[in-house]
């Protein structure tokens, strides 16, 4: 309803204006409307520049409409958000006087933080410090890390501390049982100190004295009270083992080191860890012996009555002209004369499968310009049939052409030996620069050939 004005008229008592009965009305219907809204029925008080509540321990509530905010001059309240409206403008919280502005039990006062009930203030959460942290006996549960520098006044407990920088400390620290005092790093009671890199990783140290008696500089290792001995003592029934050695004077078991005619020294065992040795004209690499001489031999030869001894096997002492070695089966070779020595031939022997299905196929070879002639002892297992036959065949050529000649041959036929049972027939060619057997199966049985051959050279 739009607000009733009541009509005064032009002057006083004109009769121009309201009468006293509709100016009532009007008045009544404006009043009806105005505590009708929202405002009329609220129970705050406004008296100067205070808002304040009627009903007693009654909450003062500022809600907006709809997707509505709260608004000051420079601060907007959004939901359970305070934020500024102006432009890169900072939101100041700041108490009176010496007063702190508090936030659920923690108190901010200029740049200082306290408990309000001067207990403990406690950060559960990762902290960064870019600037100094000066703090007096504080404890942290979690890990401490630090971009610039970290004061300690007083005692500090840390449960993992993290330093990537510089780090001074100007009073004994403990760290875990290490204590940590100028130049002087101790442990607890009859605690070990242990320096472990990670993983590849090493303890590189420039210079290091243990016990006052033994000093490490560089690649050098010496004694640091004057003429006292350099002991390297093993354990038990360890030895200690250098891989290289380079001794001016001295002896050992009894051999002199460093004279002017050194005698021979006597090792019951020597183990070198270095890739490579070089003994006179011998180099021993890895699992391998070689000669280092252009040509030279590699000899190896047992003392006295002795025998060489490789992998097990024990080898004669020696070997006369046309004499092979043999073994017992037990590791032990020694010489025997067969009965003839050949030189321009050779027995060979081999097995081969040629297919039933009337095709030629390969049965054995020889390089032609190698040997002239060969002398095949042949025999034909087929099992599918029960058939078998031993039969001889002579290969020769001429570099051009093979020929071959097949004869005596044995089988058990049809099971009585009365008939042949001849399954393979038998030719020849060059091919390739070999001298071929070929066979041809006459039935569609596999034929297993095991043959021995004796090729006779050009």
């Amino acid at each position: 309803m739009a607000q009733e004005l009541i009509n005064l008229g032009a002057l006083a008592d004109d009769g121009t204006g309201d009468t006293i009965r509709g100016t009532g009305i009007k008045i009544n219907n404006n009043f009806t409307e105005l505590y009708a809204t929202p405002f009329a029925q609220t129970s705050l008080g406004l008296l100067q520049n205070e808002i304040s509540t009627i009903q007693s321990n009654a909450d003062i509530t500022l809600k907006p409409s709809g997707t509505g905010s709260i608004l000051f001059p420079a601060i907007r309240i959004n939901d359970n958000n305070i934020e500024g409206t102006r432009t890169n403008e900072d939101l100041i919280l700041r108490a009176n006087g010496s007063g702190s502005l508090v936030v659920d039990g923690i108190g901010i006062s200029g740049t200082s933080i306290t408990a309000i009930d001067s207990s403990i203030v406690n950060i559960n959460e990762n902290l960064i410090v870019d600037g100094t942290l000066n703090s007096g006996i504080p404890t942290f549960g979690g890990t401490v890390e630090t971009g610039s520098t970290l004061d300690v006044d007083g005692s500090t407990t840390l449960s993992t501390l993290t330093v990537s920088g510089v780090s001074s400390f100007a009073d004994t620290t403990t760290v875990d049982n290490l204590a940590f005092n100028d130049n002087i790093i101790s442990s607890s009671s009859n605690a070990d100190i242990n320096l472990t890199p990670g993983g590849t990783g090493v303890v590189n140290v420039s210079n290091l004295t243990i016990d006052s008696s033994i000093n490490l500089t560089d690649n050098v290792i010496k004694v640091t009270r004057s003429n006292d001995d350099f002991v390297l003592s093993a354990n038990g029934t360890g030895s200690v083992q250098i891989s290289k050695v380079d001794m001016n004077e001295g002896t050992i078991d009894n051999t002199v080191i460093g004279g002017a005619t050194p005698a021979a020294g006597t090792f019951s065992t020597v183990s070198i860890t270095v890739p490579s040795v070089n003994a006179d004209k011998v180099n021993i690499t890895d699992n391998k012996i070689k000669a280092t001489d252009t040509d030279a031999n590699l000899v190896i030869s047992a003392n006295g009555s002795g025998n060489v001894l490789m992998n097990g096997f024990t080898f004669p002492k020696t070997v006369e002209a046309g004499q092979l070695i043999r073994t017992n089966g037990s590791k032990v070779l020694s010489t025997h004369i067969l009965p003839f020595v050949v030189t321009d031939t050779d027995i060979q022997d081999a097995t081969v499968t040629i297919a039933g299905n009337s095709s030629t196929q390969v049965i054995n070879s020889f390089a032609a310009a190698t040997y002239r002639s060969v002398k095949y002892y042949i025999q034909i297992s087929d099992a599918t049939a029960d058939r078998y036959t031993l039969i001889e065949a002579n290969v020769t050529h001429d570099g051009t052409n093979a020929f071959v000649s097949s004869f005596g041959a044995a089988t058990n036929g049809d099971g009585d030996g009365s008939t042949i049972y001849d399954s393979i027939d038998l030719s020849a060619d060059i091919n390739g620069g070999n001298v071929r057997l070929l066979g041809t199966v006459n039935n569609t049985n596999n034929q297993v050939i095991k043959l021995v051959r004796r090729v006779i050279k050009v």
